[in-house]
């Protein structure tokens, strides 16, 4: 029996009415409906949470204080990061480069 579609819908539909009745099949083809509507909230809520996980792992590896903070780790174990140690750097850096314009 090939119907198509259609008819396997309205095959189905005969079915139906033949095993229910006219009565109860409103009231069946209501909760069908609401089964769906349930199923498919459950679904898009279920679809949303993993996206929502996907875009917070996303975000961690993107975010650059995990990669920025082994590196000022680095600087502060090696430099003075006070006001002072940036000035004696910098002093230093400034007798490097006349020492070595003179040199030319």
């Amino acid at each position: 029996m090939d119907f198509g579609f259609s008819g396997e819908i309205f095959f189905i539909m005969i079915l139906a009415l033949i095993l229910f009745g006219p009565r109860k099949l409103p009231e069946l083809a209501r909760t069908w409906g609401k089964f769906m509507a349930e199923f498919k909230r459950a679904s898009n809520e279920f679809q949303g949470q993993i996206h929502e996980e996907i875009r917070k792992l996303e975000l961690e590896d993107v975010d650059p204080s995990k990669h920025i903070e082994p590196e000022i780790a680095k600087i502060s174990n090696d430099e003075d990061l006070s006001i002072q140690g940036a000035l004696n750097r910098l002093t230093q850096r400034m007798k490097d480069t006349v020492s070595q314009d003179k040199d030319v």
